[in-house]
């Protein structure tokens, strides 16, 4: 299917460009780009293609546009002041990834095209199960480190199960959305899944990842085979390949999960408490007939690290850092070989 035309009118060429070349990165954009600041040439173009979405600067607004058949009509605001209250109007002079993403849930939301997309490269996505039922033993920043490191080879997103995360505080930042809302997006309408899932997307380096929640019971009544089918339908319309769940019990079923994971590494300690906890689950997983979860897990117990990074938007550095590129990538690598 074509790619319709979302046009950018806007006299500052730097701008108009800038965000043309960001937007233009993205896979999920349904769009071609045309950019034009002289607002003479743009009816011209108009007058001889359809034009689906534009997105007009406040100081380039004509009145006329209202008039022209353009489905979708944006402002870029820069005053802060509403030059037509029945249109969008997105602050120009945020960051061009916020825009993008604004765009993609407002054009998600109210068209009816069919914004479906399929996998263009054949490699399966990998998926990879962090739990432990040990407490204060780094799975989250084992999880984002390994998440950040594979995201240097190829296109990875990561997802926290956790009931208070506490990422926002983390990376000072604060979230609009979260694994709730993407999943609600999903269930409403699994064809514009990626479209959606590049709305919610936020980044920790070059590591993809939804926000988590931050109303622990919105998750609470999702089962395993829900998030089994989001999995499915992400590696079939998105170009990840590599999925990086960091679970924890708070999610229903979460064996289930575990199962449909294609390498699962628990993290212990060396104390007798800790590897009791590990001893009654996998007690557990054997007397409830899920023994294949033990047989594609692989128990770390880390050494002790006496420097670590307390920036979780680049964990590229340091020991943690160094431990999972010297002995984790090398078991992905197998993964991905058919190896194991």
């Amino acid at each position: 299917m074509d790619k319709k035309i979302l046009a950018i009118l806007d006299g500052e060429e730097r701008y108009a460009r800038g965000l043309m070349e960001f937007m233009s990165q993205k896979d999920s954009l349904p769009f071609r780009i045309h950019i034009f600041t002289d607002p003479g040439r743009f009816f011209s173009f108009k007058g001889n293609e359809e034009i689906e979405c534009l997105l007009v600067a406040e100081s380039a607004y004509d009145p006329k546009l209202s008039e022209m058949s353009i489905p979708h009509v944006i402002i870029l605001s820069e005053s802060g002041h509403m030059v037509d209250n029945t249109l969008l109007h997105l602050d120009k002079y945020q960051s061009g990834e916020t825009i993008y993403r604004q765009i993609l849930e407002y054009y998600s939301g109210v068209s009816n095209d069919d914004l479906s997309r399929r996998r263009t490269n054949n490699r399966r996505m990998k998926i990879i199960g962090v739990y432990t039922p040990v407490g204060r033993c780094l799975q989250t920043s084992f999880s984002v480190t390994l998440g950040q490191i594979l995201s240097k080879r190829a296109k990875t997103l990561y997802l926290n199960f956790e009931n208070y995360s506490g990422l926002s505080t983390l990376l000072r930042r604060e979230f609009q959305k979260d694994i709730s809302d993407l999943m609600y997006y999903f269930e409403c309408s699994k064809e514009m899944l990626s479209v959606r899932l590049e709305s919610l997307v936020e980044r920790m380096g070059e590591l993809d990842f939804v926000p988590p929640v931050m109303i622990y019971k919105n998750l609470s009544g999702i089962k395993a085979e829900k998030w089994i089918e989001l999995f499915h339908h992400m590696e079939m319309a998105t170009e990840y390949e590599y999925l990086v769940l960091d679970l924890t019990d708070g999610i229903l079923d979460m064996w289930d999960v575990l199962r449909y994971s294609d390498i699962v590494y628990t993290i212990s300690k060396q104390d007798s408490i800790a590897r009791a906890k590990v001893y009654q689950y996998e007690k557990a997983l054997r007397d409830l007939n899920y023994e294949d979860i033990i047989d594609k897990t692989r128990k770390l117990s880390l050494p002790v690290f006496h420097h670590l990074s307390q920036r979780f938007d680049d964990l590229s550095t340091g020991e943690l850092y160094s431990f999972v590129k010297a002995h984790i990538i090398p078991e992905i690598e197998a993964l991905d070989e058919g190896r194991i």
